[in-house]
């Protein structure tokens, strides 16, 4: 999933991929902070040693927290859109480009409804990719060692038991990508095409008419119609089955974590703010990666678009219609 030219592609964007993942990394911390200021309130009032001066202060800090959190989600969003914006324009601007050297009579490089479909909803489906794909990337690795870090304080057992289990979601995601790359690039022939095949009925439904050959063709396009819809259902149970087992690792993680803390906390090991602590936490050891998980299906959507746009970009070009290029470029200027 690490498309290493498309990422050479949009070396502006990269900065971008780094703000974001700082700024979720922040959004973490005040997270941590926030639960941690609750945990000793819960403290103070299971001891019975609640004062008004630390209601206060708590609050205070739990506010700057949630303004903290709130700056960054906005600038999260900003930091995703200003990572895929040039990519786009960039790929659109070189697909545009590479039609105009292109021989027109080339037909096995140039199909019209395969390129409409790659230049609008090939090229929009990167944005995921570049928006929230890589940042997630890098913070989902991020994010569990910060937890583990942090909660390894408190009770080092139920760290290391949710730890472990964080590698899970990867390797379900790595079992279900050699599956989807089949899958998603059957696909995206099928889609282009029934687009392609569509596109030439339509130019020729006046002789279809003429050789009363339409219908022939209707049940031709009813029939691939039909198959390009199976396929669709075969990626979105493929989708759904693989966000049911990140789902089962997940919860199921964050449940392994709350019961260890909770016999910790039985064993006198904790206190019942560390207890709170542990149990509001073990959850973000997992939402990182799943979110990923999410993201990665429809990621996996836009870089088996880059593979045929670039598959498009890398077509050769006739010497003789590049000088033609070029002449007109300098009659122009």
């Amino acid at each position: 999933m690490i498309n290493k030219r498309l990422l050479q592609s949009a070396a502006d964007s990269k900065k971008y991929i780094y703000y974001q993942v700082l700024c979720q990394w922040i959004s973490l911390l005040a997270q941590i902070v926030l639960i941690g200021v609750i945990a000793n309130i819960f403290n103070d009032l299971y001891a019975d040693v609640l004062k008004e001066d630390t209601i206060i202060i708590s609050f205070a800090i739990v506010a700057g927290c949630l303004v903290i959190r709130f700056v960054m989600d906005k600038l999260m969003t900003r930091m995703s859109y200003l990572a895929s914006k040039d990519i786009k324009l960039n790929l659109r601007k070189q697909i545009f480009e590479k039609l105009f050297l292109l021989n027109r009579t080339n037909q096995k490089e140039l199909k019209n409804a395969e390129l409409v479909q790659l230049t609008v909803e090939g090229v929009d489906q990167l944005e995921t990719y570049f928006g929230r794909y890589m940042p997630q990337f890098f913070y989902s690795l991020l994010a569990p060692l910060t937890l583990f870090i942090v909660l390894s304080t408190i009770s080092f057992k139920a760290a290391i038991v949710l730890f472990i289990c964080v590698p899970i979601i990867p390797m379900s995601i790595v079992m279900v990508q050699k599956f989807a790359k089949k899958l998603l690039s059957k696909y995206w022939g099928m889609y282009a095409n029934l687009g392609d095949r569509f596109l030439d009925n339509i130019r020729g439904l006046t002789t279809l008419k003429i050789y009363e050959s339409d219908k022939e063709q209707q049940e031709k396009m009813n029939e691939e119609a039909e198959n390009f819809r199976k396929v669709t259902m075969k990626v979105l149970v493929m989708q759904l089955n693989s966000i049911s087992i990140m789902d089962l690792v997940a919860f199921g993680g964050a449940a392994v974590g709350i019961v260890f803390s909770l016999i910790a906390f039985n064993n006198n090991e904790i206190t019942i703010g560390e207890t709170f602590m542990m149990i509001m936490l073990s959850a973000e050891f997992f939402i990182p990666l799943r979110l990923l998980g999410s993201f990665f299906h429809i990621a996996m959507n836009g870089n088996a678009a880059s593979k045929k746009i670039f598959s498009f970009l890398d077509a050769p070009i006739s010497d003789k219609r590049t000088n033609n290029v070029d002449d007109k470029i300098k009659q122009l200027k």
